[in-house]
């Protein structure tokens, strides 16, 4: 590797507790990946100026980016940060041998301008069931930071977590923010991070991004990781002691973390949104196994 490109990154995506991490750790474990932990959120801040909402980062915003914002020099100095990255996270393993991994939510509303700045990197979405992905957010973002979800001003804008680090300002809508908030927020960025890499995928060759659904790593670990080792090129070497650890029934606990307002919000997100949800993945009939899913909890 030069000092000016890494070689053929590896950028693992979807939205926040779809898996993210779960996967980037069982992927890291090969002897050919590097997976550099947790998120390079001040590696893509502090050294390329991407902003991404965050209390490690101070950043209020995480804005949309597109091929038109690279700006000169950004390529080189995430190359040489990413490099160094690795240096810090490798152990053991060789650099030379290894492919980088960065897992990064964040990046969601941001893929096209990865791509411009690494165009031979490959990508791997998974996804995971809102009503799952939903009850974890409600979970998780219970932090004196308040995460802000912002409203629609630009159709074309891809939206992400905003941070309000000091007291909540008197013209936000307190529905938005979290802990407390509406959790049809919590569906609104589920759709439209999902939508948003979706179209990313069909913009792309097929050989460039690996799709995986949460449900099916968590019933077919071994399975699934060998079909994703095969289209990074490495061999079938599976963390044994780490698929061990998964949990089989982190998928049936939704029902249980949200009450039933909460349940009836997302039923009429829904109802409101038809059947644009079977648009986002491939080969589900979204629509009515939410409807069905969530009414039966009412």
């Amino acid at each position: 590797m030069t000092l000016s490109k890494i070689k053929t990154p590896v950028f693992l995506v979807g939205c926040m507790r779809s898996g993210t991490t779960m996967f980037a750790e069982l992927l890291g474990a090969h002897p050919n990946i590097i997976h550099c932990p947790f998120e390079l959120r001040r590696v893509w801040s502090r050294e390329a100026g991407v902003p991404m909402a965050s209390p490690k980062t101070f950043d209020h915003k995480c804005p949309h980016l597109t091929e038109k914002d690279v700006k000169p020099g950004q390529r080189e100095m995430l190359s040489k940060a990413f490099k160094e990255e690795m240096r810090k996270n490798k152990g053991n393993k060789k650099m030379k041998n290894s492919l980088f991994l960065n897992k990064n939510p964040h990046l969601g509303n941001k893929l096209p301008f990865v791509n411009e700045l690494f165009p031979d990197a490959k990508f791997i979405w998974i996804y995971r069931d809102m009503p799952s992905v939903t009850a974890s957010l409600k979970k998780i973002l219970n932090r004196k930071v308040v995460h802000y979800w912002p409203e629609k001003t630009n159709p074309d804008t891809v939206r992400c977590w905003e941070c309000i680090f000091n007291s909540i300002p008197a013209n936000i809508d307190r529905q938005r923010c979290f802990p407390g908030g509406d959790v049809r927020y919590f569906a609104e960025y589920w759709y439209e991070t999902n939508k948003a890499i979706s179209n990313f995928a069909n913009s792309i060759s097929s050989d460039r991004i690996f799709i995986v659904k949460e449900e099916e790593l968590v019933s077919q670990p071994e399975k699934v990781i060998t079909k994703c080792l095969k289209f990074l090129g490495l061999p079938a070497i599976l963390p044994i002691s780490l698929i061990k650890n998964i949990n089989p029934d982190r998928n049936e606990l939704w029902s249980t973390r949200l009450n039933k307002n909460e349940i009836n919000s997302l039923f009429n997100f829904v109802l409101e949104n038809g059947e644009n949800l079977n648009s986002i993945f491939p080969d589900d009939n979204l629509f009515y196994k939410y409807k069905q899913q969530l009414f039966s909890n009412l």
